[in-house]
């Protein structure tokens, strides 16, 4: 018996001692001999923490290693625009380049019109990756590494893939209009079955501004004591007529926040919108939703988007490049007393956020609805912040009470092959039809058409069947 039991112990110890993160060391190594698999994906940020999810889910229990540019110890979609993710899957090394400087258009770009971002250098010879500790999941990042500096496709820089294998977009090619170059003779876009709900962001100071104006509390203070944890039914609301004026150019909400908040004494405010370039498809959703554009024609259809270049003294706007530049500027403008607004992806929790820099953003109701009402799952613990209360973000969505709801499109270049030509479709493939649907990430939903054999917590009773200018249609 005791022999028995020493055998099990050293199989034990034997297999923990197999999973190990992988390091850059042991990349180098499959690469000498010729074990390495690797691929470069770009695109839409919102998405990015689902898609870190999807490729995890395909490692081997503890060798996940993630990589990024940044200087933050914190999981995928509040680490920046530049990372990598390293593990070894069946027992082979392999490593996933992830690019979301741009956004979605970016998921063909590369390959229809030539357009350049970077990506993580090659993580074998990256001297700049520090080791910067675990993230809120026990996962270790390393900090600082250095990006591939390349200047054209399809030169390759070092020994990392010279172009992306493909992506994801948060919308169809066609939303981007003749922008997005011939896709179809480079690639292959597919529906990926999976949705994702977007949300109104505020900065926490014009989120009790709302409060107060809206009668929910009588004062800030009175908001700060009985709502400290933000719950969404207490949330104020703003309507899509209303943040249409903010973001269309030539809006009426454009001198300060009076129209909005009459009675506030800071309602002389200046305008802060917190917007994504145009390539980005958070912007082509907002731009879908609120703008009809560019889904209406006419004198009455499409608005056009207010940028950068509308900005005045009292009416800021700040084109951002990934998800988590928007939620800076919005924490930004709260360190600065000021007010500031912008769409953001509810795959992003202020909650379980560890990044300083990104913290202070709060989801309101939309035309009545709030995207997280209905869908608290107890609670959770972050290492970094404590216990909260873990929400979907998905209900009303599914049930097609919440509108602000995209169905997203996975590309994969013609050019990509073997491991790269592979490792998009697992990952939506595991994502579409999970083998435990609860593990849907947050603001992720499923289309009925997916197949997935998941309830309605998860699947939505509705899709627009790709085309996101098309009103959604009730399926069951």
């Amino acid at each position: 018996m005791k022999v028995k039991q020493l055998l099990v112990a050293v199989a034990a110890t034997l297999a923990s001692a197999s999973a190990f993160a992988v390091t850059p060391g042991e990349i180098n190594s499959a690469r000498g001999a010729g074990n390495l698999d690797e691929a470069w994906v770009s695109g839409a940020s919102a998405p990015t923490f689902m898609l870190y999810n999807g490729y995890l889910a395909g490692c081997d229990a503890g060798t996940m290693t993630v990589y990024t540019s940044g200087s933050s110890v914190a999981e995928p979609g509040s680490l920046g625009n530049f990372m990598a993710y390293a593990c070894e899957r069946s027992g082979r090394v392999s490593v996933l380049y992830h690019t979301v400087s741009g956004g979605s258009l970016f998921a063909f770009l590369p390959h229809t019109t030539g357009a350049f971002r970077d990506r993580v250098g090659e993580l074998g010879a990256n001297t700049a990756c520090t080791s910067g500790g675990n993230n809120a999941s026990g996962v270790e990042v390393y900090t600082g590494c250095s990006l591939s500096g390349a200047t054209a496709y399809p030169v390759a820089v070092d020994n990392g893939p010279a172009r992306p294998a493909g992506g994801f977009s948060d919308v169809e090619s066609s939303a981007f209009g003749a922008i997005a170059g011939d896709v179809a003779a480079n690639g292959t876009e597919t529906a990926a079955q999976i949705g994702q709900v977007f949300g109104l962001a505020v900065n926490k100071s014009l989120y009790r501004e709302l409060q107060v104006e809206q009668g929910i509390y009588a004062s800030i203070a009175a908001a700060d004591a009985a709502d400290p944890d933000y719950d969404p039914v207490n949330a104020p609301n703003v309507t899509s007529a209303q943040y249409a004026s903010i973001a269309s150019q030539g809006g009426g909400y454009q001198t300060d926040w009076s129209p909005i908040i009459p009675s506030s004494p800071n309602a002389g405010k200046a305008i802060n919108l917190a917007r994504r370039v145009p390539t980005s498809g958070t912007q082509g959703s907002s731009n879908i939703h609120f703008l009809k554009n560019p889904c209406s024609e006419g004198v009455s259809g499409a608005l056009a988007p207010a940028t950068a270049a509308d900005s005045t003294g009292t009416f800021i706007v700040t084109e951002n490049s990934g998800t988590g530049n928007v939620k800076e500027t919005i924490t930004a403008a709260e360190a600065a007393g000021e007010f500031a607004i912008g769409v953001v992806s509810m795959e992003n929790d202020w909650r379980r956020e560890t990044n300083a820099a990104r913290t202070d953003y709060r989801f309101v109701a939309l035309d009545g609805v709030h995207p997280e009402a209905g869908s608290a799952q107890g609670t959770r613990t972050n290492p970094n912040t404590g216990t909260y209360t873990y929400y979907t973000s998905r209900n009303t969505a599914n049930e097609g009470e919440y509108q602000f709801h995209m169905e997203m499109v996975y590309y994969v270049a013609n050019t990509a092959s073997g491991f790269a030509a592979t490792i998009i479709p697992e990952i939506v493939t595991g994502l579409a039809s999970p083998a435990d649907c609860s593990a849907t990430p947050r603001g992720m939903t499923l289309n009925p058409l997916s197949g997935a054999a998941c309830g309605f917590d998860v699947v939505t009773k509705h899709t627009n069947f790709g085309n996101n200018c098309k009103s959604p249609v009730l399926f069951f």
